[in-house]
């Protein structure tokens, strides 16, 4: 364990050695066209912010006691778990702090694309409820998307593919559904390992508590009573007792600030989280909306603001501008620009952080050259793996930045 936290003060040595000497602390590939120079975190009220984050970071990484759950909301950028993933490997593995994977959704069940590290198998029909689509009338969580089924009979299984994926094991899982009457019961397969089951009918979760720890999870729903009608999944946490980063991807294809604004149970359920930081990347869908309405969209978010902060006052919030993009592969959506300076408002009116990808990307246009060096699809929407894993080591790096500057002030703080 000595040896575990003497590697973490070399790196941050080496980390901070490496900031005197280059803009771009964090080492990632280089492109002609990307605004390296712009990649930093921008704070308009005060010279430093996200102090409890990073206190809080700075604790973890010295100590390697601790647990920090980081929140990132999107739509299909998210959904797809590749940019969101890139920064929880990044955390993982430059500080050796794996904290379990936290909020998962089987997003198979609800026939939609799942990401590539799990694998979920299922029987019986379940139909999926998108909180993206209008006409879909559901009840959702704070994922946005619910599975449900009428099957009297039914199982579902997720389970972590094999060694050249991230690791995450689990000793506790809590199951988010509906615990009143109507809904069927849920039990976990057979295992000889479970120590306790809990209803928590308050918060709506089902938490399964094991005597050691798993890689995978099945589950039967079975209908037990004439009263019971079906049964909505809402996701699921897997979690530790481990000590580290927890990084929560919340994205469905399609949505906007709107669609979050939809998720009935969002308040209760992001309270058994209670991130320390949320990371927004909603606004590609809103800027897409014929009626887009830039102080509809600051409103929405500010809505959205108040709903965690009732789950934890002290969270603090980073707004993402839009990436660049094409309306149907031929107009530009200037949009962005719109979208650019409400974050800029939101940011100030919420002394949270600014990131400005669409700049750092290339501005209008952008897209393009994204799309020509084998980073953007033929849409010019989306990104190749490539593209969102090149995102997520520009936010990665421009958040170890400012960690660094924090560590700076600090340390000159101290000796003052």
């Amino acid at each position: 364990m000595k040896i575990k936290y003497i590697n973490l003060f070399i790196y941050l040595f080496l980390f901070l050695s490496l900031i005197k000497g280059q803009s771009n602390p964090h080492v990632i590939k280089q492109y002609p066209f990307v605004n390296y120079d712009s990649n930093s975190i921008h704070f308009f009220e005060n010279k430093l912010t996200f102090s409890n984050f990073y206190s809080k970071f700075d604790s973890l990484v010295s100590s390697g006691i601790g647990k920090i759950n980081i929140m990132q909301f999107g739509g299909s950028h998210v959904q797809a778990d590749i940019w969101s993933h890139r920064m929880r490997k990044n955390f993982h593995n430059n500080f050796n702090l794996n904290g379990g994977r936290g909020f998962i959704f089987p997003f198979k069940l609800a026939k939609t694309n799942n990401p590539y590290y799990y694998n979920v198998t299922y029987t019986g029909e379940w139909n999926g409820y998108r909180n993206a689509i209008t006409k879909h009338q559901s009840t959702w969580g704070v994922s946005g998307i619910t599975a449900t089924t009428t099957d009297s009979i039914s199982t579902f299984q997720l389970e972590f593919k094999g060694d050249d994926t991230p690791f995450y094991d689990f000793n506790t899982i809590k199951v988010f559904h509906d615990t009143d009457s109507s809904s069927f019961c849920l039990e976990l397969v057979s295992d000889t390992s479970l120590i306790s089951i809990d209803v928590n009918k308050e918060l709506g979760y089902t938490e399964f508590r094991f005597n050691k720890h798993h890689e995978k999870l099945a589950f039967r729903i079975n209908k037990t009573d004439s009263l019971q009608t079906h049964f909505n999944l809402y996701g699921l946490s897997l979690d530790n007792n481990d000590n580290g980063i927890v990084y929560h991807s919340i994205g469905v294809n399609g949505a906007s600030t709107s669609s979050y604004l939809r998720n009935q149970l969002f308040t209760p359920q992001i309270k058994t989280i209670k991130p320390d930081l949320v990371i927004f990347c909603i606004g590609i869908n809103d800027a897409f909306e014929p009626g887009f309405c830039a102080k509809c969209f600051e409103n929405n978010y500010d809505l959205l603001v108040s709903k965690i902060k009732e789950a934890n006052p002290n969270c603090e919030f980073l707004f993402v501008t839009n990436t660049d993009s094409y309306y149907k592969k031929r107009y530009l959506n200037k949009r962005a620009f719109e979208v650019q300076t409400a974050m800029q408002n939101l940011a100030k009116k919420h002394k949270a952080g600014y990131w400005d990808l669409f700049t750092i990307m290339g501005g209008l246009g952008s897209i393009k050259t994204w799309e020509k060096n084998g980073l953007a699809q033929k849409d010019r929407v989306h990104f190749k793996t490539a593209g969102y894993e090149l995102i997520g080591d520009l936010m990665f790096s421009a958040l170890m930045k400012e960690y660094a500057r924090f560590v700076s002030i600090k340390t000159k703080n101290i000796e003052n």
